[in-house]
């Protein structure tokens, strides 16, 4: 008898255990391989994202040539008054 085959299962009594059929077992021993294998792939993609990340950053610090400039102050727009006094009329209600 291996202790490998049993398992307690949660919410049942302290000390209780229900023996594992041997296909369960091994479904389960095959279902942690997978699960390793794509954790390890994951991360694997994780560490390569995070590089080509670092990267473009980097290269944007560089190139700080191209940034966006804040816009000049200047007379509004029809449309943009109508939009401020329509905020004015939400804020009142």
């Amino acid at each position: 008898m291996n202790m490998n085959d049993f398992v307690i299962l949660p919410g049942s009594k302290t000390g209780t255990s229900v023996r594992l059929k041997a296909k369960t077992v091994r479904e389960l021993q095959l279902e942690k391989v997978q699960l390793e294998t794509e954790n390890k792939e994951m991360e694997k993609k994780l560490r390569q994202l995070q590089s080509n990340m670092s990267r473009e950053k980097e290269e944007r610090k560089k190139s700080s040539a191209y940034h966006w400039k804040s816009g000049q102050a200047g007379p509004m727009t029809i449309q943009a008054r109508v939009l401020s006094q329509s905020k004015e009329n939400n804020n009142k209600v």
